[in-house]
């Protein structure tokens, strides 16, 4: 099954992250309270926040391509 991002915007939290943890896992970089892992989903990617303190994923950020892959290269760069 190929899912389009369109498509993807339009599932449930649930299932969002059920969708996520099939994708291929890419990179990591630490915020002040969450972990923001990068996935690749089909034909475009997904930022994952996870919550350290509470040990729960709190927001999925879906997109194609641009400045939020860049966060990625310049963390693993410094």
């Amino acid at each position: 099954m190929i899912m389009s991002l369109y498509d993807f915007i339009q599932l449930s939290q649930l299932e969002k992250t059920s969708m996520v943890w099939e994708g291929k896992f890419l990179s990591t970089r630490l915020e002040k309270e969450h972990t923001v892992v990068l996935y690749r989903v089909f034909d475009f990617f997904c930022e994952v926040y996870y919550d350290k303190k509470r040990n729960t994923v709190t927001k999925l950020n879906p997109f194609r391509t641009g400045t939020l892959l860049q966060h990625f290269f310049s963390y693993q760069l410094n």
